[in-house]
């Protein structure tokens, strides 16, 4: 708008780019307003490359994110909800998501962008399961040939079946149910 011989440019962009304008005064003789007006697109982040589940323990494969407009990642003290001996690090337009967990659990992680426009976080998921265990055996029985065993057992946990058992007489199996061996 113009008034009292003043230029006035307000409202609010709904696009990004870089405008250079031009206004000529009307009346007189001649004269143009120029400027530039930067508009920055807010800041983007794409998801995950995976929500791993791992072993405690284990490597994580590397997660990513590659973001736009931003400068780098918040600097945080709870580590975004990584597990412990995990990390979070940004470098040129990506975070990116390493380490060994030696914790177990779900651990849904928020990581804010910093710079640029916008509050756009890089979210995900990390299961890390604990180690299976198992007891000592229930007995270790000396028995003569052709003569029925006792079941030995083995309680566990964590696990969600059984290999191929090896070394075992000939006549004897094993087999798993709910935990036990």
């Amino acid at each position: 708008t113009w008034l009292a011989d003043t230029i006035t440019i307000s409202g609010t962009p709904t696009v990004s780019g870089i405008f250079n304008y031009s206004i000529p005064l009307a009346g007189g003789c001649g004269g143009i307003a120029t400027g530039t007006i930067t508009v920055t697109p807010d800041n983007t982040v794409t998801a995950a490359t995976s929500t791993p589940t791992l072993c405690i323990n284990t490597v994580l494969t590397v997660i990513t994110h590659t973001t736009t407009g931003a400068t780098g990642i918040a600097t945080t003290t709870t580590n975004y909800g990584l597990p412990t001996g995990v990390t979070a690090s940004w470098l040129a337009d990506t975070i990116t998501i390493s380490g060994t967990p030696s914790v177990s659990g779900t651990f849904a992680y928020t990581i804010p962008l910093t710079g640029g426009c916008g509050s756009v976080n890089a979210i995900g998921t990390i299961t890390v399961n604990p180690d299976n265990t198992v007891s000592a055996p229930s007995a270790t029985p000396t028995i003569c040939i052709n003569t029925a065993l006792t079941a030995i057992t083995h309680t566990t946990t964590g696990a969600t079946g059984i290999g191929a058992a090896t070394n075992l007489p000939t006549g004897i199996t094993a087999t798993w149910s709910a935990n036990t061996i």
